[in-house]
């Protein structure tokens, strides 16, 4: 088994031990002097803390997952009536939205130039609108079918091509929910990879499984084909709430460190423990640090899309999913 999941996806270049990867969720042109920050303060906000690890690690890949045109304001409800009566409440959205077009993308020029500008910086999709009816808010795909999801990526992708945004073919589902007929839409229109899953607390060990977030029952720290091959699955398994001794396990086991973090670290009353701030910014300083030091060449520093490129370039392994 441990064999099997490490060796199905040919991703580790020769002579590498493991790999390190970083990944930001919820990226979107909002600004400090809106509901919340979340990258439209460019510089001066999250993405500064992005761009100084870069910096100060020249080896540091870095994934965006990117909302095409984020709509949610509130990821909890807050019409709390309509929220407790069952049934009614899956036909409304149960927390003030944004207009829709209001955070297009191609509407924020000096946004897409910064994200697009950063060195060594890919960037991904993150939904439509990251928004839903019902109680899930975050949670955009939900019970729709193939069809509506297929419009959904459709739209997201069209917002990218219109803001000029080269995009790496792959999607983080927001609230890593994915259905199985999301995969097939994503399959429809050329997506390739998927991050759904976000497991922090199984212990590692070449067999170890999801248990958490999101997707359950596939690879804790290797990439895995999923969706008969169709499509490769990416979980993430690190971050501020971990202790370094997680990273250098997955790292002793083989796998990738799939190091997570959030563009906003607060809403409201709601407070994200992964939020990228400067605490977490420099957790991820010293981390990198002691891993150039322990490891040095003998770690693949990398990102989602360029194991993705791997990976399809040689599709080895079992023809069936693992």
């Amino acid at each position: 088994m441990v064999d099997a999941l490490r060796y199905a996806v040919n991703w580790l270049p020769p002579g590498k031990k493991a790999a390190v990867c970083l990944s930001i969720d919820d990226v979107h042109p909002g600004r400090s002097s809106d509901h919340y920050e979340a990258g439209g303060d460019l510089g001066k906000g999250v993405l500064g803390h992005v761009e100084w690890l870069l910096d100060r690690h020249p080896q540091l890949h870095a994934t965006l997952f990117v909302t095409a045109d984020w709509r949610e304001i509130h990821p909890r409800p807050t019409r709390k009536m309509l929220a407790a009566i069952p049934g009614l409440r899956d036909h409304f959205y149960l927390a003030k939205i944004r207009p829709r077009g209001a955070m297009r993308l191609d509407r924020h020029r000096e946004f897409v130039h910064y994200i697009t500008s950063l060195p060594r910086t890919e960037i991904a999709l993150h939904g439509l609108y990251h928004c839903h009816r019902g109680l899930k808010i975050p949670m955009e795909f939900q019970e729709q079918n193939c069809e509506e999801f297929t419009a959904l990526l459709e739209e997201a992708i069209a917002i990218f091509g219109r803001a000029g945004i080269d995009y790496v073919p792959g999607i983080c589902p927001p609230g890593w929910n994915s259905p199985p007929a999301l995969l097939d839409a994503m399959v429809n229109v050329g997506l390739r990879f998927i991050g759904s899953a976000r497991d922090l607390a199984t212990p590692v060990s070449g067999h170890a499984r999801t248990d958490m977030h999101g997707m359950n029952g596939v690879s804790l720290i290797y990439p895995q084909w999923i969706h008969d091959r169709r499509l490769l699955h990416v979980t993430s398994n690190f971050s501020c709430t971990n202790t370094i001794d997680r990273a250098f396990e997955i790292i002793e086991a083989g796998g990738l460190l799939s190091i997570k973090a959030h563009a906003v670290k607060k809403v409201f009353d709601y407070v994200a423990d992964d939020g990228l701030d400067v605490g977490y910014r420099n957790f991820l300083d010293m981390l990198l640090m002691v891993l150039e030091e322990k490891y040095g060449d003998a770690l693949f520093f990398t990102s989602m899309g360029e194991i993705v490129r791997r990976a399809f370039e040689d599709r080895t392994g079992p023809p069936e999913d693992v």
